[in-house]
């Protein structure tokens, strides 16, 4: 049963969905957009501290963070670890790091245009730990972004330390994870002053990609079977999520909220896919073009489908349980094995939560950042390469601040649908675009912002202001809902 009694409440899944649909490329395409049960953070409603889509992340990030808290208090104190505690108590650091970082990069306050508190100008969350008793946990503070990645650092460096002999696997943290939660880490830090930040971020993200993986090929890409949810399919996920039959029933999952193809939960009927604007502005040259269905189907590309000929007419066509494919669709995110009728196999999926072309991606926005634009600008043509079917992609950006516009849209491309990008956006102060002539956003849905939203600054939950006296309701984020006017033609 939901918590929230809310078909969405099925963790990071989730909240990587409801980031995306924060941002410009994550369209919702049926004829009722209300399908998305993720329409409150589309149209930045509900985004208070009285509302529970506030409080569903610090209501899934805190619980998981106690039983890292609980797994780290259990081993240090039997006294010195194990060689078997030992790795246990490093996977639980780098759960508990990864964890912090994405609150920090959630709810850090950041200047924008439309919201303003001076007062919580570059505070994160509070600090619990293994050590943190009952009273100190009722007056708490939110630590400055200093703090945070002062402790996210010492977390790494422990699990670093007990995991750097094991042999890294994707279901699980490993000293590969471990370096691409530093690059993470170092990124947020050099957009936030740190000297040398963006150097560390390069050196660690050099160090996932030397390690060994491999950017998708375009095979494995399109692959109608393992297509993003197969972590055995290629060699390029770092970390993955495994999604088992007994976590999950026929719509209160991850692949019933994506995959499009899956003749059942809400996928179909919502029809997740690209803004239109977004994807026209990919060259047909990128085969990742292909992850989204071009108005002139078949004609446009000989796509890959799921399942049998049967389940791919139905998809393109509609049947008795599935309305016909949107224009801009997604076929990025494929079912389980490929299977479009039987949900008990279709949602057993693995779902992207690190992969390495991210590492190339922070290397090239360090070097940017650090005063390298030809270097950046070279890597990015390097990696382009690996996505071009046929010519040659060359940045033609004259400034730091054309080429990182330039290098966020690659990403946008890359990681469309995988929860990440909402952090870039706020790195960059980027702003979203969803209304425009010819526009495919649902009308309620449909606004802009000028640079940063208020909405990626995550409001904190009623229910922590009024049991933690550190975090008086005047230290929280400001209310973003509603922030912006419709767009109107």
């Amino acid at each position: 049963m939901s918590k929230y009694d809310h078909h969405g409440d099925f963790g990071i899944g989730n909240i990587h969905l409801a980031t995306e649909n924060m941002l410009e490329d994550f369209v919702t395409l049926g004829e009722n957009p209300y399908y998305n049960r993720n329409y409150f953070y589309a149209m930045c409603n509900g985004q208070g501290s009285d509302s529970w889509p506030c409080a569903y992340f610090w209501d899934c990030y805190y619980p998981w963070i106690k039983t890292c808290n609980d797994i780290i208090s259990s081993i240090l104190s039997g006294g010195e670890p194990t060689a078997s505690t030992s790795v246990i108590l490093g996977k639980a650091y780098a759960y508990r790091a990864n964890f912090y970082l994405d609150l920090a990069r959630l709810y850090e306050f950041k200047k924008n245009k439309y919201t303003s508190k001076p007062e919580v100008e570059g505070l994160t969350v509070p600090i619990v730990d293994e050590n943190t008793k009952e009273e100190t946990a009722l007056n708490n503070p939110r630590v400055t972004s200093e703090k945070m990645y002062e402790f996210i650092l010492s977390d790494l460096q422990k699990a670093a330390g007990y995991l750097a002999e094991e042999t890294p696997t994707v279901a699980e943290p490993s000293i590969d994870f471990i370096n691409g939660l530093y690059a993470r880490a170092y990124l947020e830090m050099g957009a936030n002053g740190t000297a040398g930040a963006y150097a560390k971020a390069a050196e660690y993200a050099q160090k996932v990609i030397d390690a060994g993986y491999q950017p998708l090929t375009q095979a494995q890409w399109e692959d109608p079977k393992t297509g993003f949810n197969d972590r055995n399919s290629q060699k390029s996920w770092i970390w993955g999520v495994t999604i088992s039959p007994e976590n999950f029933n026929n719509i209160c999952t991850y692949a019933a909220f994506i995959c499009s193809e899956g003749q059942w939960g809400y996928a179909p009927l919502a029809q997740y896919g690209a803004s239109k604007s977004f994807y026209e502005a990919i060259p047909d040259e990128d085969f990742r073009k292909h992850s989204w269905l071009d108005p002139k189907r078949l004609e446009y590309y000989d796509y890959k489908f799921a399942g049998t000929s049967e389940d791919a007419k139905g998809f393109l066509y509609g049947n008795a349980n599935v309305p016909a494919a949107a224009d801009y669709e997604n076929i990025k995110f494929r079912p389980g094995s490929g299977d479009c009728t039987e949900y008990n196999v279709g949602n057993k999926v693995d779902q992207p939560m690190m992969r390495v072309e991210e590492m190339y991606f922070i290397k090239i926005e360090a070097l940017a950042q650090s005063g390298d634009l030809a270097g950046a600008k070279a890597l990015l043509n390097d990696f382009m390469k690996l996505r071009y079917t046929e010519g040659t992609y060359t940045s033609a950006s004259a400034s730091k601040e054309e080429f990182l516009k330039e290098m966020l849209f690659q990403k946008r491309v890359e990681f469309w649908g995988e929860g990440i990008l909402i952090f870039d956006y706020k790195r960059l102060d980027m702003g979203i675009t969803r209304g425009y002539s010819g526009t495919n956003w649902p009308a309620d849905f449909c606004f802009n912002s000028e640079g940063r939203s208020p909405q990626w600054n995550i409001v904190i939950t009623r229910s922590e202001t009024q049991t933690n006296n550190g975090i008086p309701e005047d230290l929280n984020n400001p209310d973003p809902s509603k922030f912006a006017p419709l767009w109107t033609e």
